[in-house]
C-alpha cells in the first residue's frame, strides 16, 4: 500500500517515534529530529548547554561579541571538541563568513564521535546556510549556494556513511520557508523567488523520497500562485515542469508496494543521482530550447516519433521510480 511508510532519510529503514523529539531508525539507529528548525538540538543534555545557548542567542544581537565568547572557550579548552567548532561556525555564518564557517564545521565533523545524532548538527548548519544565502542575496554579494551545499553535504555523507545532499537541500528549504512565513526574515518577493528556485531545482534531483518532493512542489505551486492555464503568460515554465513531474510521480506510483518505495529510496544515493542531475538540467534547458528534447529522446528510444515535454518528464519519472516504458517494476534489479 503506497504512502503508508515512514523512511529514515539516511538509510531508508523503518523509523519509530521517540519521546525525545526525534525518530529513531531501526536499522542505522540515526536520530531524525521532528522539528526541522530546532537549531540547538545538538546541545541537549550537555553540561555546557546553557552557556552555548547564550552564545548563540548573543549572536543574533552581536555576532562579534558571540565570537569573542566562543573563542575564549576554545582557547582555554585543553582539548577542543566538536561542539566548540560547530558553534563557532554558526557564529561565523552570522557574520557572513561562509568560508570560515565551513572550515569550522569540517573540524567539528572530524571530532564528532556519535554519528547517530548527526541530524542535530545538519539542522543548524542548514539554518546557517540559509542565513548566508539570504545575506548574500539581499546584499547582492556573489555566492554559489550549489557548490557550497554540495561540498558540505559531501563531507557529512562521508562522515555518517549515508547520502545527505537531499537532506541538506530539503532542510534548508524548510527553514527558509518557515522563516519567511513566520516573519523572521523580511519577505522580499524577488529574494524569496530566487532562493526557493535554487533550492527546489536541487530538491527535484536529490530528493530521494519522491513523496516529499511532491509535497514541496505543491507548496511551491501555492506560494507562487501557479495557474496551469496561464503559466506561459506568467513566465512559470519551471513551475509547470515541476507540476508535470509531481503528477507523473503520483500517477505512476499509485499501486506501489512499500517494498518498491523503499527500494527506490535506497537505489538513489548521491553518487548515481548525478545522472538524474543531467536529465533534469536538459529538461529545464528544453523549456527555452525544445530541440534539446531530442537528446533525451535518443537516450530512451530509437523511434523517431514526436517527442514533447510531457513525454520527457514521464520518462524522467519512470527512470526515478525504476519503471520501464511498459510499466514493469525494475526496482528488484536495482
Amino acid at each position: 500500500m503506497a504512502f503508508s511508510i515512514r523512511l529514515c532519510p539516511y538509510c531508508g529503514g523503518a523509523i519509530n517515534s521517540d519521546e525525545a523529539g526525534y525518530y529513531v531508525c531501526e536499522e542505522c539507529e540515526k536520530r531524525t529530529y521532528r522539528s526541522r528548525t530546532n537549531s540547538m538540538a545538538y546541545l541537549l543534555n550537555k553540561p555546557y548547554e546553557e552557556d552555548y545557548k547564550k552564545i548563540l542567542d548573543t549572536a543574533d544581537i552581536s555576532a562579534e561579541k558571540a565570537l569573542d565568547m566562543i573563542e575564549e572557550i576554545i582557547t582555554e579548552a585543553e582539548e577542543p571538541d566538536a561542539d566548540m567548532f560547530f558553534t563557532r561556525g554558526f557564529v561565523f555564518a552570522k557574520l557572513g563568513e561562509d568560508g570560515k564557517a565551513h572550515i569550522d564545521w569540517k573540524k567539528g565533523l572530524e571530532l564528532l564521535q556519535d554519528v547517530r545524532f548527526i541530524d542535530a548538527y545538519i539542522i543548524p548548519v542548514c539554518k546557517s546556510i540559509m542565513e548566508i544565502m539570504y545575506l548574500k542575496e539581499t546584499e547582492f554579494i556573489e555566492f554559489n549556494p550549489r557548490e557550497y551545499i554540495d561540498s558540505i553535504s559531501t563531507e557529512f555523507s562521508l562522515k555518517c556513511e549515508a547520502p545527505t545532499r537531499g537532506i541538506f537541500y530539503i532542510t534548508t528549504y524548510r527553514i527558509f520557508r518557515i522563516a519567511i512565513q513566520g516573519g523572521t526574515l523580511e519577505n522580499d518577493d524577488d529574494v524569496y523567488s530566487t532562493i526557493i528556485s535554487k533550492l527546489i531545482g536541487r530538491i527535484l534531483v536529490y530528493g530521494r523520497n519522491f513523496r516529499t518532493v511532491c509535497d514541496i512542489i505543491e507548496e511551491a505551486l501555492e506560494d507562487f500562485h501557479y495557474n496551469p492555464d496561464t503559466y506561459i503568460e506568467d513566465d512559470n515554465l519551471k513551475l509547470h515542469l515541476s507540476d508535470l513531474l509531481r503528477q507523473k510521480y503520483l500517477i505512476l506510483s499509485k499501486d506501489f508496494s512499500d517494498e518498491h518505495i523503499t527500494r527506490i529510496f535506497r537505489h538513489w544515493n548521491d553518487e548515481n543521482m548525478y545522472e538524474l542531475e543531467y536529465w533534469m538540467t536538459e529538461l529545464i534547458d528544453s523549456l527555452e530550447d525544445v530541440s534539446l528534447l531530442q537528446k533525451l529522446h535518443d537516450l530512451v528510444s530509437s523511434e523517431k516519433e514526436g517527442y514533447d515535454l510531457d513525454q520527457a518528464v514521464e520518462d524522467y519519472a519512470r527512470k526515478f521510480l525504476l519503471l520501464d516504458k511498459d510499466g514493469n517494476d525494475l526496482s528488484k534489479e536495482a
